[in-house]
C-alpha cells in the first residue's frame, strides 16, 4: 500500500515539475515560433531523461544524505512528496513557473525540522549558490545582449550574418533548448527520486530515473501551455538571438550546480535571464514594475516557506 501511494504521489509531482521545467527550457524556441508544443514536449522528455541518468545521482545523494542527516521513518518520503506536490500544483494553477528544487528542498527541511537533524550549512550553501547564479544569469545575459540591442552601426554586420544563416540559427536555438532540457534532467528528476528512495522503494536510482523522467513530459503536455506563455510572451517577446543567449547561460549554471550535487532553481536562473533581456529592451526600472514580474517574485518567496510549513505539519500529524 505504501509503495502504491508513493508511486502515485511521485507521478503527480513529476508531472507538475515537468510542466514548470518545460516552460523554461523550451521558452526560446517556442517563444519565437521555431517549434510547436508537441514536438517540444517530445524533445524535452528525451533530454530530461539523458540528463537525469548522467548527472542526476549527485543531486540525489545531497537530498537523501547531506541535507537531512538520517530519516527515522519511511513514511517521511511520502510526506515530503505530498507537501512538494501540493505547493507545485498551486504554483502551476497560478501559471507561475516555480523552482522545483526549492520546493523539494523546503519539503526536506520541513522533515529535518521535525526530526531535529536538518543540515543548515548545506541549506545555506544551496541558497547562496542559487542567489549568486541567478544574479549572474541576469548580469551575463544583460551584458551579452547589450552587444546586439539596440541595432546600430557597430553590430549591423552581426545581424546580417544572422539573417543570411537564418535556418542554421533556428536549428542552433532548438539544440540550445535541448541542452536546457538536459540541464533540467540533471537536477529536477532527482527531486522526485530522492523522496521515493527515502520511502523505501527497493529500486536503484537508475531505474527510478527511467521510471519518472517520462512523466516530466506528460506534465509538460498537460499543464505546460499556460506556464510557457507566461515566460515567453508576458515578460518580454523573445527574438532568436536572445533565445540562444538565455538557453546557453542558464543551462550552463544549472549543469555546474548539478555537478556540484546542489539542488538548484533552474526556473529562477532562466527567468532572471529573460529579465536581463527585458531590462535591455524596456529598461531596468520598467521591467521591475511589470505586474507579472512582481507576481513571480512573490510566489518564489512564499512557496518554499509554505512547503516547509506543510512538510513539518504533515510529519507532526502522521509520525508519532
Amino acid at each position: 500500500m505504501i509503495i502504491i501511494l508513493t508511486s502515485l504521489i511521485s507521478i503527480f509531482l513529476a508531472m507538475n515539475m515537468g510542466a514548470s521545467g518545460f516552460s523554461i527550457s523550451f521558452t526560446p524556441s517556442y517563444g519565437c515560433g521555431i517549434i510547436n508544443r508537441r514536438k517540444a514536449v517530445f524533445l524535452y522528455t528525451l533530454f530530461v531523461l539523458l540528463g537525469a541518468i548522467l548527472i542526476g545521482p549527485r543531486v540525489v545523494e545531497t537530498l537523501t544524505v547531506k541535507l537531512v542527516k538520517g530519516f527515522n521513518s519511511q513514511l517521511s518520503g511520502i510526506l515530503i512528496l505530498t507537501s512538494a506536490s501540493i505547493t507545485m500544483f498551486l504554483a502551476n494553477m497560478l501559471k507561475i513557473p516555480q523552482s522545483t528544487s526549492f520546493v523539494t528542498v523546503g519539503a526536506f527541511i520541513g522533515a529535518g525540522l521535525f526530526f531535529g537533524n536538518a543540515n543548515y550549512f548545506k541549506l545555506v550553501e544551496i541558497f547562496v549558490v542559487a542567489v549568486i547564479f541567478s544574479l549572474l544569469a541576469f548580469i551575463v545575459t544583460y551584458l551579452v545582449m547589450k552587444n546586439f540591442y539596440p541595432p546600430k552601426e557597430k553590430n549591423f554586420r552581426i545581424y546580417e550574418k544572422f539573417v543570411a544563416n537564418n535556418r542554421l540559427v533556428k536549428k542552433f536555438i532548438l539544440w540550445t533548448d535541448c541542452y536546457s532540457a538536459f540541464a533540467v534532467g540533471t537536477n529536477n528528476v532527482a527531486n522526485v527520486v530522492a523522496p521515493v528512495i527515502i520511502a523505501g522503494v527497493s529500486l536503484s536510482s537508475l531505474w527510478l530515473f527511467l521510471l519518472f523522467a517520462p512523466f516530466f513530459g506528460v506534465g509538460a503536455l498537460l499543464f505546460g501551455k499556460g506556464l510557457i506563455n507566461t515566460v515567453s510572451k508576458e515578460i518580454i517577446p523573445l527574438g532568436e538571438i536572445s533565445a540562444m543567449v538565455i538557453s546557453i547561460v542558464t543551462s550552463s549554471f544549472v549543469i555546474v550546480a548539478s555537478i556540484l550535487g546542489l539542488p538548484t532553481p533552474y526556473v529562477q536562473f532562466s527567468t532572471f535571464a529573460v529579465l536581463g533581456v527585458s531590462a535591455i529592451k524596456d529598461g531596468i526600472a520598467h521591467t521591475t514594475k511589470k505586474g507579472v514580474v512582481k507576481k513571480i517574485l512573490f510566489v518564489w518567496l512564499i512557496v518554499p516557506v509554505v512547503t516547509i510549513v506543510i512538510s513539518y505539519m504533515l510529519h507532526k500529524i502522521f509520525i508519532k
